[in-house]
Parts: C-alpha cells; structure tokens; sequence
C-alpha cells in the first residue's frame, strides 16, 4: 500500500522523533535542543553513555557507535520487527492522522520530481567538468582567475559551464533518454522557444537545498553583450521555488549550525566571496527581495543574522523591509557595510581576504539603523516629519514580540521626536490598524497566486487561534486584553486579527460572507473559508484551546524577553554597569525564569488539545 505525501508529511507536522522514540527509550536532554538515548540496536539500551542522538530538525536519530540511523518511521520498523505500511498506520494512529492512499497522480507527481532531480545532478556534473577541462571554458576560467576565485572555492561550490553552442544542451540532455514534454517543465528551456536553452555561454551557479539535492541554476552571462540579461536562474519547477530556498545554504550549514548566525548578502558572487574569505555562514536570495519563507528557513539553524545588502538606495529600502521579516521571526538582526567598493565580491578581488573579514567585524543594530535611516529621510524638526518617521518604524515596532523590548524601542523614540510615550504608542497602532508600511506590497505579490490547501496540522499556532476567532467571532472582544497584534508573527494571523477589529469596532462582517469580504489576501480568504467547512474550528469548547495557545504565545514572548535581558547584562558587564543595575537585571532575569517554568509546567499537564504544527 502507498500513502500519499500528504499522509508522511501530516504525520511529521504532528509527531517529532522525541515523541515516537520516547515511546521505546529514556530521552535524555542535554540543553541547547540535543537530545541522546542508549542505542537500543547495539546495546540492549544498557551503554553506560548514550550514543544515539535524536535530530530535531531533520526528524532523525543516529548512533555514533553503531552507525545505526534513519527517520522515525525506520525506527519504528526496527523496534517493532514491521514493514514501513505498518509503521506508517502505527504512527498515524498515534498521531490521529487519517490514512491516505497516494493516488496515481501523486505517484506520477513523485516519479516526475525524482527525475528532474536526477536530471540537475547530472546537469550538476556535466557544466562542472566542462568547466574544469573544456577548452571553449577557458574564458570562464580566465574570469574566474580576475576574480580571485580559488580552486578549491570552485569545487565547493560545484561552478560550472554551459557552451555558447544553443544546440548543445537540448543535445546533452535528449541523449540521456528524456523526452521533450518533460524538458518543457524543466526549467532549462524557454517555453516560448523550445528548445532554446535558457543558460549558454554562461558561468553556472548550481542551487542545492538543505539537504543538498540539486534544485536549479543561476548563470552569469560571460558574453558581455549589452543585450543579455547579466544573471539568470531557474524558474519556478516541481522542485524549486525561490522564495523557499536560498543560495549557498546547503554549502554553509555546519557553519550557521556552529555559530547560530547566517550573513544575508545580495548575489551569488557575494556568498561565494565570503565563503572564500572564511565566512562560510553566507547566503544569498535569488535577484528578488528577502522574502518570508527565506525567514522562517534560516529560523531553523541561526538566532542571528547580519544583513550585508548594497548601500545604494534600493539596497537600503531592502535591508529596512529584511529587518522587519526577520524580527517578526523573533531573530536578532543587524546591519554590516563595506568601507570601500560596492559588494564583498569586489572587495575580496581588491583587497583580499583578510581586509573583507575585517571590514566586516562591526555591525549597526537593527533598531539603530532603521532609525538613522528614518532620520534621513524626514525632517523631525517639523510636526509632519516627526510624524512620516514614526510612521517609518511602524513596521518594525508592531512586529516585534516583546512587550519589554517594544517598550524600550518606543521609549527611545519618544526622547527623540519630544513626544510623550503614549502619542507614539497611539501612532503605532494606528498604523498596525490600517496594516501600514510593508504589508500592502506584500499583499499584491498575493494576488493571483496558486492557493495552497488549508492544512491545519502544518499551521504555525497564531493562524490555528486566529482561525478559531474567525469561526468563534463572538469570542474575539472577551479576549482582546490577552493578547495584541504584535504578538502574532504569522502575517496570515495578521490579517485576521485586523479583520476582526474591524468586526469588534464597527459591527460589521456578522456573516461569514461579509467577514470573508473584509480579507483582501486571496490565500486568507480561501483559508478562513476553508475553516468554516472543517469541524476542527467548530469545537463545542474553543477557550480552552485558545487558552493553552495563549499560553504558548506568552511563553514565546517570555524567552524572547530572558534573550534580551542576558544581552543587556552581558552589554552591562562589558560597559562597566554598576552592581546595583547588574542586580536589577539579575533580579528581573529571576523573576522571567519563574514565569517561564509556570508556563511550561501549566503546557506540560495532560489533557492537551492544541495538535496544529508548534
């Protein structure tokens, strides 16, 4: 029997390898989320050391002494002496999953994505050793040398070529036994011209996500005609989306894991530099803005990152509207700038590796550079500037989750413009009411985009609550001193909640058609009335699952402000604080600590409802 994606990928969102294998083992916590058992493979579970370590992450364990490794569902198998069917019906009763056979379709689905896979591996290896040993490369070769790019940097990263010959890639490939209609959705021709290849006479970037499948290709244009597009990627195809992924991650993974830190800079070219220069925790987006998506992925492996964008105008208006997505991830952010030439890749060619990882030992905190920018841009000498450039921070000051973070933000900005605390707060939300700064162009790159299937087991809890409020509008007033806008940090929960306030403060959207007409994001919309089909939103009980989401938000607001408290008192030992402040904070910390183990026991007891992806 096959089960289809959707079955496997329900169960992982609800069960984490912790849950299956605490079931079979003592799970031992050793801090900073690693997790170790006995091996019970090579051992009987009596080693006197545990071996085996449990990934989170990746929803894997593996034995250091035995070699013994895999999935939850091969664990399972090897405990429980079954086929994986049956680990698959054993795991999903536990996870209170319905079964789901995989449909023909989604074999053919499988079946074309495992071979377009297969096709930019090998494509992978073919651009690399014609780069390597091709005569016609040796101008890719020669520019590769102009720019300081090392051998070993090369290999690495897998560089290679694609001929100036037009014919030659549909040639390759065909010769591999693919057919044209599977060329047409791969991403390596023009549709308009098939089989026009979208990359010849170019230097090729391959794209290689977390797990290190190939996925795509930039190519950097070597014929230098003013007519040709300098860069080129891939575009969207079953196995790659660009706002999901993001360049040089796979190859900087031990490096962001180590050091919890990822440097975001602007273009392949960058991340290769910086990778050469010993700062192997840069990534790059793809010739488009930081998106979301590209948040939440880098959320996995690092608390903080350094933005290294150009300093240019539109560079500028990118590391502003980066800072935001980035805090509204609760990840620490701050800005870095080159002292001379425009980008890391320049700067390594003239001055070499040393002088770029030295430039870029000092950064400006985010905070800190939104609002020199803002004073830039507007004059707060007058009422109107001091306005615009509240306005400004709008953005950034409703996406941050911390009330004693917020606090201090807008304290600061206050003593700034000479304006009371409570007539900044006011103009803040205000401008969260009215979703200002960012949202709306965020907004329109929804417009008409493929709407994705309301999972409710995969939703982050803010849209699992929200969605509750949606179905229970009654319920939303009772509850609005419990929680505030910037504590959401999923921009679909957003957009709810302010539908909702419009709901509470001028009684309007009483149906659920006015309500959903109030929703201008098409996949909002089409989740909120997906949610009124399912029984799952209509519960007989919602407060108390609202409840223990609340629970789960205040806790995040909790550790978000024990982060910010350590950072000041380890700021505060560094600047000579004296001991009486250290004492206040140590004392403040203390009292974060109880609130934060109260919330965690109260998470901890029987009887939980809440089952939407954590």
């Amino acid at each position: 029997m096959n089960f289809s994606d959707r079955t496997i990928e329900e169960i992982k969102a609800r069960l984490s390898i912790v849950d299956v294998v605490a079931d079979y083992c003592q799970v031992i916590n050793r801090g900073g989320g690693a997790f170790w058992i006995r091996c019970p493979f090579h051992g009987s579970g009596n080693e006197r050391t545990p071996s085996c370590k449990l990934n989170l992450e990746r929803g894997s364990f593996y034995c250091f002494a035995c070699h013994e490794h895999g999935s939850m569902f091969s664990f399972v198998m090897k405990m429980e002496r079954v086929s994986f069917p049956e680990a698959v019906r054993m795991l999903a009763a536990k996870a209170g999953v319905t079964l789901e056979e995989e449909s023909p379709q989604d074999v053919k689905r499988k079946e074309e994505k495992n071979s377009l896979f297969e096709l930019n591996e090998e494509m992978c290896s073919a651009f690399h050793n014609m780069l390597l040993s091709s005569p016609e490369a040796q101008k890719a070769r020669d520019y590769l040398t102009s720019r300081k790019v090392s051998m070993e940097t090369i290999g690495r990263f897998r560089l290679g070529y694609a001929p100036r010959d037009t014919k030659w890639l549909h040639g390759y490939i065909s010769g591999l036994g693919y057919t044209d209609d599977f060329l047409m959705e791969s991403g390596f021709f023009s549709k308009r011209k098939f089989p026009y290849p979208l990359f010849a006479e170019r230097l090729m970037f391959p794209v290689r996500n977390w797990q290190g499948k190939v996925v795509a290709f930039g190519g950097r244009d070597l014929s230098f005609r003013e007519d040709a597009p300098k860069y080129l990627n891939t575009p969207e195809t079953s196995v790659y989306s660009k706002k999901h992924n993001l360049y040089a991650l796979y190859e900087g993974l031990d490096a962001i894991r180590e050091s919890h830190e990822v440097i975001i800079c602007e273009g392949n070219f960058d991340a290769v530099s910086l990778h050469q220069a010993g700062l192997r925790n840069a990534v790059a987006p793809f010739g488009t803005a930081f998106t979301a998506e590209q948040a939440a992925l880098i959320g996995r492996y690092a608390e903080r990152v350094r933005l290294l964008f150009d300093s240019d105008g539109a560079g500028r208006e990118a590391t502003a509207k980066a800072i935001v997505l980035l805090q509204e991830r609760g990840l620490e952010a701050s800005v870095l700038s080159l002292d001379k030439h425009k980008d890391a890749s320049e700067y390594l060619e003239k001055e070499g590796p040393e002088a770029l990882r030295q430039c870029l030992t000092r950064s400006t905190e985010a905070f800190k550079y939104l609002v020199t920018k803002g004073l830039d841009d507007y004059n707060i000498r007058t009422p109107k500037g001091k306005s615009d450039f509240i306005q400004g921070m709008a953005s950034f000051l409703n996406a941050t989750g911390s009330d004693v973070e917020r606090e201090a933000y807008v304290r600061q900005l206050s003593e700034l413009v000479g304006v009371g605390e409570e007539r900044v707060e006011a103009d803040l939300r205000r401008s969260a009411s009215q979703v200002a700064g960012h949202m709306p162009a965020r907004l329109e790159e929804r417009k008409g985009a493929d709407l994705q299937p309301l999972r409710p087991s995969a939703i982050s809890p803010d849209l699992y609550m929200m969605l509750i409020f949606a179905n229970h509008r009654e319920l939303f007033a009772a509850y609005t001193k419990a929680f505030r806008f910037g504590d959401l940090k999923d921009r679909e929960a957003q957009l709810i909640y302010l539908a909702l306030e419009n709901v509470r403060r001028d009684g309007i959207g009483k149906t659920d058609e006015i309500f959903l007409s109030l929703l201008a994001d098409d996949q909002v919309r089409h989740d909120v009335a997906m949610s009124f089909e399912l029984d799952e939103f209509k519960m007989a009980n919602p407060q108390s699952v609202i409840d223990e989401i609340l629970d789960r938000i205040a806790l995040r607001r909790k550790e978000e402000d024990r982060r910010l408290i350590l950072m000041q008192i380890q700021q505060g030992e560094a600047e000579g604080l004296t001991d009486d402040d250290l004492k206040e904070l140590l004392n403040e910390k203390i009292g974060v600590d109880s609130e934060i183990r109260e919330l965690k026991e109260r998470l901890g007891r029987p009887g939980r409802k809440f089952t939407a992806n954590d």
